[in-house]
């Protein structure tokens, strides 16, 4: 087995970063500036690490365009992520300052669209018209789930259908693109295109969950925002809806949950319910669950060290504190 998930494309995802980098220099020094604060924030870059991951393991040897296009698609993420802290109000992103917050949201609004704008033209610069087809398709059902959590938010009768929509295309849908135009540019079959796209999606929503969870159970300090956020803000959270149908605690869950304002009491009262219910162990086993069929997905690949990678980063997922 690999030391970690991403041992084995070390190199290649070293590459990703200075794509990136040199693709948002720009004449405006500012706008370099706030691209660069958003991109160097953190973040695991598991998007470009299936790609690659994927690309390797149906044979691929020539990494440059798949580094381009793991670049390309974390580009559109950081900037669907600059757009969703200014949606959210959210203070902070991966333990700093969101860039709303310190540049003010009509230049974070302008480097957002900018990312967006730079992401699609290193994709497109390949001339593929099934990889572009894949990334719109899944840029197209972010901005679906995000209205659809628009929608709801605060609604204590969502239905699970409709959260799992809505965590389909927000993580999942990214994610299982990812997967599928690694493979693609890697010279896979129709097979790996759709093993590899359901190793993505599952793995996707595995993340979420725990994304989930830890806003219930995490370490402030590891997650880099104060726990509860999705009850202050009111949004679909896995183990929170499936406590609400607590026998004990459910009715004092709703009542917070739908709440415009809450107070930082009643937020942390509504967490020690969602503990105490189950809620977080039921929504861990999903999580595990969804571990589990990714890796079945690849079980007719060819064993190699990427497939070995792709196995830990299914575990990483599940097992992640932050």
């Amino acid at each position: 087995m690999v030391a970690s998930w991403d041992a084995p494309i070390k190199d290649e995802l070293r590459k990703v970063e200075e794509t990136m980098v040199r693709s948002v220099e720009t004449q405006q020094p500012l706008l370099t500036e706030i691209a660069n604060h958003i991109l160097t924030s953190g973040g695991k870059r598991m998007r470009p690490g299936v790609a690659l991951l994927a690309f390797r393991s149906v044979g691929g040897a020539d990494p440059d365009r798949v580094i381009q296009l793991a670049a390309a698609f974390e580009l559109i993420h950081s900037a669907s992520l600059v757009h969703d802290d200014i949606n959210d109000g959210a203070r902070t992103r991966r333990g700093h300052v969101s860039a709303y917050r310190k540049y003010g949201t009509q230049k974070a609004i302008i480097t957002g669209d900018f990312l967006f704008v730079q992401g699609f033209r290193l994709g497109g610069i390949l001339e593929i018209a099934e990889v572009i087809e894949i990334v719109a398709d899944a840029c197209q059902r972010m901005a679906e789930s995000e209205i659809l959590q628009i929608q709801v938010e605060h609604d204590t009768h969502t239905p699970l259908e409709v959260y799992k929509d809505i965590i389909d295309g927000k993580t999942a849908e990214p994610i299982q693109a990812s997967a599928r135009v690694g493979a693609y540019v890697g010279g896979g079959s129709a097979d790996h295109l759709i093993a590899f796209g359901n190793y993505g999606l599952n793995i996707g929503f595995a993340f979420q969950i725990i994304d989930d969870i830890l806003d219930i159970i995490g370490d402030e300090a590891d997650i880099g925002k104060p726990r509860g956020m999705d009850i202050v803000e009111g949004k679909p959270n896995l183990p929170i809806m499936l406590a609400m149908h607590d026998e004990k605690s459910g009715a004092r869950i709703r009542d917070i949950y739908q709440k415009g304002e809450k107070t930082r009491a009643e937020v942390e009262e509504a967490l020690a319910l969602v503990k105490a219910s189950g809620a977080v162990e039921a929504a861990r086993k999903h999580a595990n669950d969804l571990r589990d069929k990714a890796v079945a997905a690849i079980k007719d690949i060819e064993p190699s060290i990427y497939k070995d990678a792709l196995i830990a980063l299914a575990d990483s997922v599940v097992e992640r504190k932050a």
